[in-house]
């Protein structure tokens, strides 16, 4: 079965908008994409915000878990489940003051993902 576009897409979104909430001063945020080493492709979004310490990082896919004063704790945690369904991986790499890199690995294709 090809990927799901639509649910690739809440996937971009939400790290999309994290690392522009992360740059509340601005910064940059590029997003690229490569042929991945076992097949399919790779997706990096790399921002120059805040970064994140470990204890952040270790939960950020949890439900619920967020660091915003309004935020609901569902993006990170939705991001992760459609990577899963896909058969993919998220990475994280993060530091305080570094910013954040954010690498997603997709097959080229995936079993039934509805």
């Amino acid at each position: 079965m090809l990927l799901d576009a639509r649910e690739l897409k809440k996937v971009l979104l939400n790290l999309a908008v994290n690392g522009l909430e992360a740059m509340p001063d601005g910064g940059s945020l590029p997003v690229r994409s490569s042929p991945a080493d076992r097949g399919g492709v790779e997706v990096l979004v790399e921002d120059t915000g805040c970064g994140m310490d470990e204890e952040t990082r270790s939960r950020m896919f949890e439900l619920f878990f967020t660091t915003k004063p309004t935020g609901t704790g569902l993006g990170m945690a939705i991001a992760c489940s459609v990577v899963d369904r896909h058969r993919g991986r998220i990475e994280i790499d993060s530091a305080p003051g570094t910013g954040t890199r954010v690498r997603v690995e997709l097959p080229s294709s995936a079993p039934n993902v509805s």
